[in-house]
């Protein structure tokens, strides 16, 4: 690569990383040259002009880079060298055993998560927040975290890296968002606003300046981000004044042993919107001309609570002969009772019948559009312009 080809490519990088982040260029720059050696963006091109270039390692450790995501309070932050800090922190994940289980530990976006075969664990940024563990086994099965040895061992892996991490948020934070002044006052850590009653936008909770200190600045009642935190409810009439305090739900409320228990296993509950898009396809299988499938789009398709599936087909573009097969099939595999019927209620377009011998839906438009054009009245739709 040329000179110019080597900054213009770590440019397009820095650019896909601001935008994907939603940081300033110039920040994201930085955050490149300084993967590189360099102190700033100014002191890589500056290099650059004097013969150095990156080589393909450093490019595609760039590309790599490129993609990871930045903690929220760190792009707020703005500083390149705490961004760049917590990234790399971001990046290490450890490797270890348990009682001989093997483990993987990572923090994403502050969160810590210990995770091995079948199950992994979640401790949140939020101090208040229950640690969530999640199985992926069969009930039954073996599973790790069903012993309490194992899972109070994990769990504790989990809270100590997470109390690192509180306390490296809680220095990077301005002093006075983590400790209140004589009157209760605290510093927002991203907006720099300073009161000593905060709002929670999340669930309209009022909260003291001590409460959402403590609680690094989440809200107490429902765990909302420092993203949901105003020092001004000016979504509200009254400006919050009707606002309950927000009650404490922290770890003062819990035991060290609480976790919430939940299976991680992909679950299956077919709302009557899945059922009528799998249905809705089916008929789509079934048909076999351009008639029959507007047929398929047009047709009414409704389910009751007793597994009742009723299926209502346009006449004038679905043959009432015509069973459609793979659509019973389909519900079939669901257990629903199927009730099927053709009705009119009226074609999307005059002349229905072109649909049954055009071979596709381009021809069936062109014939559509002549039809109309000879026999009819045609309103051509203008494009919209910005």
């Amino acid at each position: 690569m040329t000179e110019n080809n080597d900054i213009r490519k770590l440019k397009i990088l820095a650019k896909r990383y601001a935008r994907a982040n939603r940081i300033a260029q110039h920040q994201a720059l930085d955050l490149m040259a300084g993967e590189l050696g360099f102190p700033s963006w100014v002191r890589l091109v500056s290099a650059s002009k004097n013969g150095w270039r990156p080589d393909g390692e450093q490019v595609a450790a760039l590309e790599a880079f490129a993609v990871v995501p930045l903690p929220v309070a760190a792009i707020l932050e703005g500083d390149a060298e705490v961004m760049r800090r917590r990234l790399e922190y971001l990046q290490a994940a450890e490797d270890g055993e348990i009682n001989g289980h093997p483990y993987r530990l990572q923090e994403v976006l502050g969160d810590i998560i210990v995770a091995g075969e079948g199950w992994s664990i979640r401790v949140q940024e939020n101090p208040s927040a229950v640690p969530v563990v999640e199985t992926y086994t069969k009930p039954g099965a073996a599973c790790p975290v069903r012993d309490p040895d194992f899972l109070m061992k994990a769990l504790e892996l989990a809270r100590d890296r997470a109390k690192q991490v509180r306390a490296g948020l809680s220095t990077d934070w301005p002093r006075r968002s983590t400790k209140p002044d004589l009157d209760g006052v605290v510093r927002h850590p991203l907006s720099k606003c300073e009161s000593n009653v905060w709002f929670c936008y999340h669930c309209d909770g009022k909260i003291t300046g001590a409460q959402i200190a403590q609680n690094l600045w989440h809200c107490p009642r429902c765990g909302a981000s420092p993203l949901d935190i105003f020092a001004t409810a000016s979504w509200a009439d009254d400006q919050g004044k009707s606002f309950w305090p927000a009650t404490s739900r922290g770890t003062a409320g819990h035991e060290e042993a609480d976790v919430e228990i939940i299976d991680g296993r992909p679950k299956l509950e077919l709302s009557a919107g899945q059922i009528d898009l799998l249905i809705r396809s089916a008929l789509l299988d079934d048909a076999t001309t351009v008639s029959e499938r507007l047929g398929a789009l047009q047709a009414e398709i409704n389910v009751d609570q007793e597994n009742g599936l009723w299926i209502t087909l346009e006449v004038d573009l679905w043959p009432e002969d015509k069973e459609p097969v793979q659509a019973l099939a389909v519900a079939k595999l669901l257990g629903l009772e199927v009730e099927l019927e053709c009705a009119l209620f009226g074609a999307p377009f005059a002349w229905p019948g072109l649909g049954e011998v055009a071979s596709n839906t381009t021809e069936y438009t062109a014939m559509m559009l002549d039809a109309y054009e000879q026999h009819g009245n045609v309103t051509k739709r203008k494009a919209k312009t910005s």
